[in-house]
């Protein structure tokens, strides 16, 4: 029981910490992004190059970041959840539904961008499958609430 407080507490840090950095990066993406390409291509400057990946990038990005904060803080309304022990309820499956379907929003919206930037069609199919394997998590937990419900009216 404690190991698994545990756990709860260290992704509540982690979705806290990844929530504070995302705001961070909303207000310093295109600096941010600007400098990461420019050193990397240190050598190779073609700013008409640049350019282009930036109209793809940086709109993409604040297309997603309301999309990624919302998914955030449903996660850290789950991990709220769990660790006042309230596992199995109806909240929790309503929250892994919409942390999937904003999972989809990304792939939607990296698909749109993908066409103009070629590498964020790898992020369409990596918000893809983690949506799914999120739609198969909110089905088993689905099931168990049910089960739960039918077995709290069993006498």
């Amino acid at each position: 029981m404690i190991q698994s407080k545990t756990s709860a507490i260290l992704s509540l840090v982690i979705c806290i910490a990844s929530s504070v950095l995302l705001v961070v990066l909303a207000v310093t993406f295109p600096f941010f992004i600007r400098w990461l390409y420019f050193s990397y291509h240190a050598l190779q400057l073609n700013t008409a190059a640049a350019e282009r990946i930036f109209a793809s990038v940086i709109p993409a990005f604040y297309c997603c970041v309301p999309i990624a904060a919302a998914a955030l803080y449903m996660l850290i309304r789950l991990l709220f959840n769990v660790l006042h022990a309230q596992v199995f309820i109806s909240r929790n499956v309503l929250y892994l539904r919409l942390v999937s379907w904003c999972c989809y929003a990304v792939a939607l919206v990296t698909l749109i961008f993908g066409f103009s930037y070629f590498p964020l069609l790898f992020i369409t199919f990596i918000m893809g499958v983690v949506g799914t394997l999120l739609r198969v998590v909110k089905n088993v937990m689905q099931t168990a609430v049910e089960l739960r419900e039918e077995n709290d009216l069993t006498i």
